[in-house]
């Protein structure tokens, strides 16, 4: 009798590690709100190939490259594109992911790692303007308060988002705007046909006159 109640509980304890198991690996995996992944979107970036553009077009165009379209289930382009930079070991068990080409694969690790969130700009003395990413190398001619700044407001405001302080959040982007809108140079580079982002351009440009949080 002993014997077979150790072999009872024995299954059931293998039961319930098997659906505790299944529970994770089928739970939705996290992201930002709608509306704080729009607006980490309106931030800009350098493609690296000379220009500069809103994140949101990088999230469009990735997005529909994973997933054939420009959203997935009922995650936005801009959720998708916050999921995998803030919560990827929820995202990585995702079909779209997990059956992704090497060229694919190559596209999430590059945003994972954030190899090419070029969203720091620095002007230098003679004028030009380079942009830097949250995990790159910053040159030494960089002072130490616009280092420190790039360095560090970024793993705070991943901190904040695991705590879903979206209030808190939304202040990190917008002082994250307010910097790129300084010293940034240029606005976002467009096509005549580009409404959507010459739009949110202008409400990017809005929101720069009515962050007063000093980065």
């Amino acid at each position: 009798m002993e014997e077979l109640k150790r072999h009872l509980v024995h299954r059931l304890v293998l039961l319930a590690l098997l659906l505790a198991g299944s529970a994770h690996l089928f739970a939705s995996p996290r992201t930002l709100p709608k509306e704080q992944a729009a607006h980490f979107c309106q931030l800009l970036f350098n493609d690296g190939e000379g220009s500069v553009r809103l994140l949101n077009t990088y999230a469009q165009n990735l997005v529909t490259v994973l997933c054939g379209q420009a959203r997935y289930g009922d995650y936005t382009a801009e959720q998708v594109f916050t999921g995998l930079i803030f919560y990827f070991d929820d995202w990585m068990r995702e079909p779209f992911i997990m059956t992704a080409d090497a060229e694919r694969q190559r596209l999430i690790y590059d945003l994972c790692s954030g190899s090419t969130l070029r969203i720091f700009p620095h002007k230098s003395g003679a004028g030009a303007v380079s942009w830097y990413t949250p995990t790159g190398r910053l040159p030494e001619s960089i002072d130490a308060e616009h280092r420190r700044y790039i360095q560090e407001v970024f793993t705070r405001l991943n901190a904040e988002v695991k705590a879903e302080h979206w209030e808190t959040v939304d202040a990190y982007i917008d002082s994250m705007i307010k910097y790129q809108c300084q010293f940034g140079g240029n606005p976002p580079s467009q096509s005549p046909s580009s409404y959507t982002i010459i739009a949110i351009f202008l409400g990017m440009s809005l929101a720069c006159l009515a962050v007063c949080k000093v980065f």
